[in-house]
């Protein structure tokens, strides 16, 4: 059976009337001498914000932080419909508008109909958007040396199809408390999008200017070579490092940066110019590529975000994979919903 919760929203009411106390949270305790921890007590206010967060004992619905997430795809919506307007994504560009309407208006007079009707919306959109991601991922590919128009209809149609895993997922709770269909049509098509991403971001870090990826280039030829080297952005590498897929060809990223950094110790060149030009000649290298190689690093920390949604609303389930959620979300996004049920 799910579990009840409390809307944070109401909570912080509470707290700002002085109804309720808020206490400090629980700390991490370390032992001095070796810094491992020694206490693994979950510590609140360190929680990412998902849909349901623990707050010390309590189940909590963050409304707070998914009512944010509307009103920034809201306000997104004009910059994506821009970025694919013309002829070629006229039923993207429709598709996306029309869903966005139903949804936002389906959750002001609920009914199960209602519910179902716009999911099913949804499931033509995943559709749509799955055509004109994978098109554009092609077209986004180094040897079509793509342009910023380009970049920009990616980056819009892969922001859609993440603001609908999010909205579908929250469809799913409201109509049965479940997290996914039986057929788990949700996971199937975030891993879908996850494998386009990553291989695309395999594509930008090793492939040289013509899409070729060569099996034991040196790291310094590498787009890891180009982060470090020449823009010494250490963060940056570390992202994109962190995103790669598969085994990676260093174990950790010490070796990464050692392997990169040895060009400056083995090469007989005299100059940092001659290293530089050295690695860099012939692999297409550029900060244009390292920006792109950054924002697709970025849509998989997001994609990520929603498996932890699911691992989240499944927390405490017997079998992780299920698509009931262990929390009653339903009963908070439909105030009414032991009417609308019937209805």
């Amino acid at each position: 059976m799910s579990q009840q919760l409390c809307k944070r929203s109401e909570i912080e009411k509470k707290v700002a009337a002085g109804e309720a106390v808020k206490e400090q949270p629980r700390q991490v305790i370390r032992d001095r001498i070796n810094g491992q921890i020694i206490s693994n007590e979950r510590v609140p206010e360190a929680l990412p914000t998902y849909l349901i967060a623990m707050q010390s004992n309590t189940l909590i619905y963050n409304d707070v932080d998914v009512e944010a997430f509307n009103r920034e795809v809201r306000q997104q919506v004009a910059r994506i419909l821009d970025a694919i307007g013309d002829e070629r994504f006229e039923k993207a560009g429709i598709a996306y508008q029309q869903f966005i309407d139903q949804y936002d208006a389906c959750f002001e007079m609920p009914s199960m109909s209602v519910l179902s009707e716009v999911k099913r919306r949804g499931i033509d959109l995943y559709a749509v958007l799955e055509h004109q991601g994978s098109r554009l991922a092609v077209e986004l590919g180094i040897r079509n040396e793509p342009g910023k128009e380009t970049v920009r209809r990616f980056n819009a149609v892969t922001e859609a199809h993440i603001h609908l895993f999010f909205y579908m997922l929250t469809l799913n709770l409201a109509l049965h408390n479940k997290i996914d269909n039986v057929q788990r049509q949700l996971r199937m098509k975030l891993g879908l999008l996850d494998d386009r991403l990553r291989t695309l971001l395999n594509e930008y870090i090793y492939a040289n200017e013509n899409g070729y990826i060569q099996d034991g280039k040196p790291a310094s030829e590498t787009l890891y070579g180009w982060i470090l080297l020449e823009q010494n952005d250490l963060g940056a590498a570390w992202s994109i490092y962190s995103a790669e897929s598969g085994p990676k060809k260093h174990a950790h990223f010490a070796d990464l940066h050692a392997a990169v950094m040895s060009v400056y110790k083995t090469s007989s060149y005299k100059t940092v110019d001659d290293i530089q030009y050295s690695a860099f000649s012939l692999g297409g290298l550029s900060d244009s590529r390292a920006q792109i190689a950054l924002r697709l690093c970025y849509y998989l920390q997001q994609t990520a975000q929603i498996r932890a949604y699911l691992d989240e609303l499944t927390q405490g389930s017997e079998n992780n994979e299920t698509e009931d959620a262990t929390v009653d979300v339903r009963s908070l996004l439909l105030p009414s919903a032991s009417q609308n049920a019937t209805q």
